[in-house]
C-alpha cells in the first residue's frame, strides 16, 4: 500500500515524527524530520531536500528509484540502514550533506548519480558502489567509518576524484573486482590499509593519489593488476604490499620515507619502473616469494583456499588458474630504471649490477625460506640499470 507524505513538509523549531512508506508525488522536505519507517521514492517521483534540513531515522532508511536532489542536509540515526539509490541518472545529486550513524550511509546500485562534497562519518560503511554503477564521487570526506570508507564492487566503473579518507577502521577504500573509470586526486591517512585492490578483474589506473601515515598505503591482493602512476606514497609502515599473485605496474611514483617501500610476497611479480624509491628503511623486500614454489605448489595451494570475496562473502564467479598464473617465470622482480637515492646510487656504482645493495632484501640476503617442511629458493630483484639522477615530479 502506498502512503503519501505531504508534498511540502516544513517544520521549524522541533522534531516531528513522520511515517511514510511510498511517496506518490514530488515532495519537498524542509526543517527537522524524524522518520520511524522506511521511505521509498519510486520511479517518476522526485524528492527534494532543502539546505539546513535535518533528517533523523529511528529505523529503516530511504530508498530512491526516482530522483533525489539534496544540498546541505544532515542524515543521522543509530544503526539506520542508510540511503539506497537504485538506477538513478546524473540528474540526481547529493551535495554538501552529512551522513552519520548508518550501517551503510549510501548504497548506489547501477545508475550514475552525483555525490559531491559529502561528509560520511562514523558509519559502518561510508559509501558502497554496486552493479556496475557509473556514479561520480568527488570532494567527499570519509572519516571514522568502522569498516571501510568507500567500497567499490560488482564491476563498478565509478569516478572517484579528490576525496579525503581519514582514520577509517579497516580500509580507506576497497576496490573489489572493479575498474573505476577514474581514481585520482584522493588522499588517505591513518588507516590499517589506505587503499585495497583485490581479486582478478581489478585492474584500474590509480593516479595522483596521496597515501601517508597508514600502516599499509596500498595493498594489492589475489591476482589484481592495477596500474599505479604519479602517486605520492610516503611515511607509511609499508608503502605498497603486493600479495598472493598480484602483478601491478608501478610506474613513475614517489615511494619514499616508508619503513618498507614495496613488500612483495607469495608469487607476486610487479613491474617497478621509473619510481623514486629513496629514503625508505628498506626499498624492496621479498617474503615467501619463489618461482620454484609457484611452479610446483602455486595452483594446488590456490585450489585448496576457501574462495571468498570482499569481507568474507562468496564471490560471484571463480577465476581460472590460467588467469592467475605468474607472467614472470624466471624468479626475478623487475625493478629497473628506478631512483634509489644519492647514497644508494653511490653504493650501486661501487657494487655494480651483480652486487648486493643493503636497501634491497631478497634472495641475496636470505637464499631460502621454509614452507611445508621444505626449503625454497627466495627470488631476487633485478635493479640494473638504475636511474642516475633524482626523478622530478610535476
Amino acid at each position: 500500500m502506498r502512503v503519501c507524505l505531504l508534498v511540502v513538509l516544513f517544520i521549524c523549531g522541533w522534531a516531528v515524527p513522520a511515517r511514510a512508506l511510498v511517496l506518490e508525488t514530488d515532495t519537498v522536505w524542509r526543517g527537522e524530520l524524524v522518520l520511524n519507517e522506511p521511505v521509498t521514492v519510486p520511479a517518476g517521483v522526485t524528492l527534494r531536500i532543502e539546505p539546513g534540513s535535518r533528517i533523523r531515522f529511528g529505523r529503516g532508511g530511504l530508498t530512491v528509484s526516482g530522483r533525489i536532489l539534496a544540498r546541505g542536509a544532515q542524515f543521522a540515526g543509530k544503526g539506520w540502514t542508510g540511503l539506497v539509490l537504485k538506477g538513478l541518472g546524473s540528474d540526481s545529486l547529493l551535495a554538501n550533506c552529512r551522513l552519520s550513524g548508518a550501517m551503510t550511509a549510501v548504497t548506489v546500485e547501477s545508475g550514475a548519480p552525483r555525490l559531491e562534497g559529502l561528509e560520511l562519518r562514523d558509519n559502518r560503511i561510508g559509501i558502497e558502489l554496486r552493479r556496475k554503477t557509473e556514479a561520480t564521487i568527488s570532494g567527499c570526506l570519509f572519516a571514522g567509518n568502522s569498516r571501510v570508507g568507500l567500497m567499490i564492487k560488482d564491476g563498478s566503473t565509478a569516478a572517484v576524484v579528490d576525496n579525503r579518507f581519514e582514520n577509517n577502521g579497516r580500509f580507506g577504500a576497497y576496490i573489489f573486482r572493479s575498474r573505476p573509470r577514474r581514481f585520482s586526486g584522493n588522499r588517505f591517512s591513518g588507516h590499517p590499509t589506505g587503499l585495497m585492490v583485490s581479486h582478478f578483474g581489478s585492474d584500474p589506473l590509480l593516479e595522483e593519489n596521496c597515501l601517508t601515515d597508514n600502516e599499509v598505503g596500498v595493498l594489492i591482493d589475489r591476482a589484481a593488476r592495477p596500474v599505479l602512476r604519479r602517486n605520492d606514497i610516503r611515511d607509511n609502515d609499508v608503502g605498497i604490499r603486493c600479495f598472493r599473485r598480484s602483478d601491478p605496474l608501478v610506474e613513475g611514483n614517489r615511494i619514499s620515507g616508508n619503513g618498507t617501500g614495496v613488500l612483495i610476497a607469495y608469487s607476486s611479480y610487479p613491474r617497478l619502473r621509473g619510481n623514486d624509491l629513496s629514503g625508505n628503511g628498506v626499498a624492496v623486500r621479498l617474503e615467501y616469494q619463489s618461482i620454484v614454489w609457484e611452479r610446483e605448489k602455486g595452483s594446488t595451494a590456490r585450489r585448496q583456499e576457501t574462495a571468498h570475496g570482499a569481507f568474507g562473502s562468496r564471490p560471484a564467479r571463480q577465476v581460472a588458474e590460467s588467469d592467475r598464473r605468474a607472467r614472470n617465470r624466471d624468479g626475478w622482480i623487475d625493478a629497473r630504471d628506478n631512483w634509489w637515492g644519492e647514497r644508494a646510487t653511490r653504493q650501486l656504482e661501487r657494487l655494480g649490477a651483480g652486487g648486493n645493495p643493503d636497501f634491497i632484501d631478497d634472495g641475496r640476503d636470505r637464499p631460502t625460506f621454509e614452507e611445508g617442511g621444505r626449503d625454497w629458493p627466495l627470488d631476487r630483484v633485478r635493479f640494473a640499470p638504475w636511474a642516475k639522477k633524482a626523478i622530478v615530479f610535476p
